[in-house]
Order: C-alpha cells, then structure tokens, then sequence
C-alpha cells in the first residue's frame, strides 16, 4: 500500500535461553567385585569409596541419553594370619536415558549427579556385592530467536512507548576435558612404595578468565595415595599433593566482557610408581584427565518497542509474549565448617589420622529478603591406623552439619536461586584416642534468577484511520484521569500529540497524571 511506504519498520532478532524441562530420576545399579587372583582372600572390608561420573548427555527427539561409569575402590584386611591389607577396585558404565519432551538435538543438556545411597555385602571371601543408588537431575536449554520490531521511521519518537530488557543470554556452551600431567616425588622420611592401596583426586578452580575466544582456568588438584612401604608390607603410608594446572577451552564467541559457569570434574585419571633417578621407587607418575563444562553468558540490555500510534494511521500490533530469565544476583563465597565427632563403640581407638574425605551435600536452600540460607551436611569418611591388632587400619563415617548465610542483593522468595557447593579442603585435630575435630572449608556457587515476561511487537501494519470515527469524535471533552492512566496512553485514546496534550494542559510532556486529574482534549483537525 502506498501508505506503509511513509513508515519504515526497525528489526532486530534477539535470543533468549529457554528451559525446555527438568527431569530427576534415580539409577540402581549392582554387581560383584571379585577378587583377583593374585590377591589374597578378604577377611574384613576396612573402606569402601564409590564416586559416578557423567562423561556425556547428548540429546535426541523428547530423549536424553547419559553414559557415564561408576568407580569402587575397596581397602580389606586379608584373611590369612598376619592379616595384611590390600585393594581392589572396579569400573561399572552407566548407560541410561531420560525421557523429556521438547527436546532435541540441538538441546544444551545439563546433569547433575550423587550417589544417595552405597551398601556392601560379602557373599563369601572371594566375592563382594555393591548396590547404589545415584541421583540423576537433567536439565535441557535452548536458545529461542525472536525478530521483533525495535523502533519505527517516520513516527515521533513520543508516540513510541518502549521498555527496557534486562536479559542474561547464553552466548556458547561447551564441554571439554584437558589432561594434567606431573612426576610427584615421595616426601623424604617416608619409606619407597611397594604396592599403592588407593589414590583420589578431586579438582577445584581457583580463577575463571573469559577473553576473546577462550576461557582460561586456574586450579588445583588435590591427588591422595595411600600405599605400602617396601621396608615392611604391613607398614601403611600416606602422602598428599596439591598440584595447580592451568587450562584453557577454546570458546570462539567468548569476550572479555562475559562471565563464565564451570564446573570441574575428574574424568579420569591414572597414577602409578616409576624410579627416581637413584632406581628408588620414589616416584608418582600422574596423568589427570579434568572434565569441564562451560557456560558462557552475559548480561545484556535492550530497548524494545511495547506500543505506538500514529495521528493519521490506525496501526494493527501483532504481538508476542515471551518468558525470560533475568539475574538478579550472582556470586561465590567460602565457609568454614567445623565439628568434634566421637568413634561408634564399635570402631577401634585412634593411633593416627591418615586422611580426611567428605562430600557436600545440600537438604535445603531458601531465600530470605537479601539472603539465602543453605542447610546441609558434609559425608566425612575418616581412615587412620587402630590401636587394634586385629584391624590396624580403619575407616569411619560420620555427617557433618553446615547452615550457611549467603549475601544476595535484591533476592526474594519468589526467586530462582541455584546453589553449587564444593569442598575446598580437609583437615582435622586429633583430640584423643576416640574424637577427632573435623575441618572442612566448602566453596559456594550461588545464582539468583527472576522469570520476567514481557510483551514484543513481531510486526505492525498501517491503514488509513476512519474518518467517520473521527467525525464521530467531539471536538473538545473534559477527561478525568484514571488509576494507571499516563499522559501517552490518554493521548493515543484520543489519538492526539503527546506535546499539544501537555501544552494544553500546561504540563511536562513526560510528566505523571494522578487519578482524578482533569484533562481538556481538543481533537485533531486532519
């Protein structure tokens, strides 16, 4: 039409994240750890450490498929007379799926995952059951385009009434692993090794660098092995290591300017006793494989059209809503942890701590105006050397409890707030032969999220305003104003100038009207 030809349209396509859903299922696995050949019988099982990782989530039509594996790694007192010690450890894969409507291929999956709950049985000296139970929680994103109409050409700029998005946009997500390599010697005073029983690791980013097109992580990677000496095989040794790395993820849409969400994990890892340069067996060959998954995002904000009019045209807005999230506040924090915990009368009486372990776990987070109050326990597993000849090496468990008050700015019950927690360190205070103070320092990851909507013009079209409705229309009225009303809204009723409304009425052009306020209207002469 030649009267569309007056006014141009301003377009511009904006992407927001969209949760398609959230599954929580729970996976039962069970089998037999056998003992190898060439290890001796059990006697008693000492400690037991199960961990599950989730090496990928890929998507396909309304379905998730996770594949993953389950590591057990068991310390036992053999059978025989002198009753040494010794490990055995397993890998059981984990293959699974999730059933999730919406989603596909192109779907950023997201999983969470613990074990809830780890029992063990023998079944006879050669032959030990485990059955756990991990939780499993799938969360799938995608980015929806949207193009909307941002502004119009040809229209005053006051009879366009915008509103402003704050929006956090998801700019590439990613996952990746790089490999840490390190030659850790044996700390002197302490006997060769002959066999290693057990070795964990955990990892923890320190600093998280976004730049144009990568992401660069500081961390740490605490290693611990218990091991026997060579000097006498019932001699149990620990030894522990902190070893920083420095990785770095190639993020092509990454910028300075943009925040990243990662988290580590060890994907694999293999450790093992080489010579030093005197042929000793000194020496601890490592090669840590992290895992890490990255999302990065920023914050942006944009003007959009909400509403227009025109003196002389009757615009036709088509219009859409849309759901989006909006942070509200983010930030880390650490904590101390700390508590005395006394043996079971069934549990030998300390000679010395060797390590402490613990796993966070989170029961309850609720947010008070400003705040978040997080509630939860640490799972601490305690190995130390008995007072006891039947059982020189034990291990105990015990929960630990946390409350921790986390600042949050502008947070409110009706809020979104995630929380990740992370143990940083693990130590401890012998304070006798059956109570040992715990010390954990957790790491707290926290987001608050607020779902907005809001409503965004998709396209306008323009036709010749009616005259007869404007001949219908009285040349001057008297309009009382009403609650919500605004000088714009009043003008485009009456299909008058913004300005000459104000002017008339002796007014700012941009000022508030109040309930009850009284306005003449003059009608526009076309």
């Amino acid at each position: 039409m030649a009267g569309e030809l007056e006014y141009e349209l301003v377009r511009e396509k904006i992407v927001l994240d969209q949760r398609i859903g959230k599954e929580c299922t729970q996976v039962f696995i069970e089998g037999d750890i056998i003992v190898p050949d060439v290890k001796p019988d059990m006697g008693v099982v000492l400690q037991t450490d199960a961990n599950i990782t989730i090496d990928s989530a890929e998507a396909s039509k309304d379905r998730v498929n996770i594949l993953g594996k389950l590591d057990i790694q068991v310390i036992y007192l053999a059978k025989s007379s002198d009753k040494p010690i010794h490990s055995m450890s397993i890998t059981s894969s984990i293959d699974d799926f999730v059933n999730m409507d919406g989603v596909g291929k192109d779907t950023w999956i997201e999983v969470k995952s613990c074990i809830s709950n780890a029992s063990y049985k023998m079944l006879n000296d050669r032959k030990l059951q485990y059955k756990i139970v991990a939780d499993i929680e799938v969360i799938g994103e995608c980015a929806n385009t949207h193009d909307i109409v941002t502004d119009i050409n040809g229209i005053p700029k006051n009879q366009l009434l915008r509103t402003n998005l704050n929006l956090n946009k998801s700019v590439e997500n990613k996952r990746d692993t790089f490999t840490v390599k390190d030659e850790l010697p044996i700390p002197s005073g302490k006997p060769n090794m002959r066999e290693i029983l057990q070795s964990t690791a955990s990892v923890s980013a320190k600093e998280i660098r976004v730049s144009n097109g990568k992401v660069t992580i500081n961390g740490g990677i605490y290693v611990a092995v218990l091991y026997k000496g060579d000097t006498d095989a019932s001699m149990i040794e620990f030894a522990e290591y902190d070893i920083p790395f420095n990785g770095v993820v190639e993020l092509p849409g990454a910028r300075d300017e943009h925040t990243a969400d990662t988290t580590l994990y060890i994907a694999d890892k293999y450790v093992r006793i080489r010579p030093d340069s005197d042929g000793e067996d000194r020496m601890l060959e490592m090669e840590i494989t992290v895992g890490a998954v990255i999302k990065v995002h920023c914050q942006q904000n944009m003007d959009i059209l909400r509403d227009a009019y025109c003196i002389n045209k009757t615009l036709d807005l088509s219009k859409t809503r849309i759901v989006y999230p909006q942070q509200i506040c983010r930030n880390k924090n650490q904590c101390p942890v700390k508590d005395i915990v006394q043996l079971e009368e069934k549990c030998p009486d300390i000679l010395q701590v060797f390590k402490v372990s613990g796993k966070p776990f989170i029961d309850e987070t609720r947010i008070i105006d400003d705040k978040i109050i997080v509630e939860g326990a640490i799972e601490a597993d305690v190995l130390y050397i008995a007072q006891s000849d039947d059982t020189p090496l034990y291990s105990f468990k015990s929960f630990v409890p946390f409350k921790q008050t986390i600042e949050t700015k502008n947070a409110r019950p009706d809020m979104t707030v995630n929380v990740e927690t992370s143990l940083e360190h693990a130590g401890f205070n012998m304070l006798g032969g059956r109570e040992v103070e715990l010390r954990f320092s957790l790491n707290f990851s926290t987001q608050v999220i607020k779902e907005q909507d809001a409503e965004m013009v998709t396209d306008i079209t323009f036709e010749d305003t009616d005259k007869s409705l404007l001949d219908a229309m009285p040349s001057m009225i008297i309009y009382v104003a009403q609650p919500q009303d605004s000088l714009w809204k009043i003008a485009k009723m009456y299909n008058v100038s913004v300005d000459e409304l104000a002017s008339i009425n002796y007014i700012e052009s941009g000022a508030n009207v109040s309930a009850g306020q009284k306005l003449l209207v003059l009608k526009k002469v076309m």
